[in-house]
């Protein structure tokens, strides 16, 4: 009888298991399509400069919207992207590399500066969110943006 149960009891918590797995198992995208570039930008109230070359977007749902875009670009063209996308923070040295997820693009660690700034958003289309911008200042002329929106 107690081996009975036990199997009736190892069974149901597998079952349980699974569909907790299934239920908060990740929807995730990844492309460099103008589609998802368009949704994510939206998304965030973000302008991408028509010179940027978007490495990568990725959107994440879980619980909550992320996404995170990869974007190479000039100085001038980081600064308008900053500054059409309202985006004031003020950036600070980044000195562990480690810590930041990137989608694309070269190794941070590779870098030599890496700052990161974060700004509360509220888009005019619903969700409040945090916005992380990470910019690899690769060298004089290129600069590349690790963005996210993270749904509140």
């Amino acid at each position: 009888m107690l081996a009975l149960v036990s199997l009736a009891v190892f069974g149901c918590s597998r079952a349980v298991d699974r569909a907790i797995d299934r239920a908060v198992a990740p929807d995730v995208v990844t492309s460099a399509g103008p589609e998802l570039v368009r949704e994510a930008a939206e998304f965030g109230g973000w302008v991408v400069p028509v010179n940027a070359k978007v490495l990568m977007v990725r959107r994440e749902i879980v619980r909550h919207k992320t996404y995170r875009m990869a974007v190479e670009m000039s100085p001038d063209d980081f600064r308008s992207m900053l500054e059409q996308s309202r985006f004031t923070a003020t950036f600070r040295k980044l000195y562990e590399t480690s810590l930041e997820t990137t989608i694309a693009g070269p190794n941070l660690a590779s870098s030599p500066n890496i700052e990161t700034a974060q700004d509360l958003f509220v888009s005019p289309t619903g969700p409040g969110m945090t916005r992380t911008v990470t910019v690899d200042e690769r060298d004089a002329d290129t600069r590349i943006a690790h963005i996210t929106f993270s749904a509140e």
